[in-house]
């Protein structure tokens, strides 16, 4: 299974929502926006896009 995580930083708010929600450290803050960094640790549980408030986080399989 591959997962593709994209994050559309035009609708991104830089609340940290998707950071916070992410129990599997797929996600990290990184110089003032969030950034995927291990998308393979990524559970699709979706806590990320549900938690996001402007719909910025795309999560797929592939």
């Amino acid at each position: 299974m591959v997962v593709e995580i994209s994050i559309v930083y035009s609708k991104c708010e830089l609340c940290k929502a998707c950071v916070k929600a992410c129990s599997y450290g797929v996600f990290e803050w990184l110089d003032d926006i969030p950034v995927v960094v291990n998308a393979a640790n990524c559970a699709i549980c979706l806590e990320c896009m549900k938690n996001c408030p402007s719909k910025a986080i795309n999560v797929e399989e592939r």
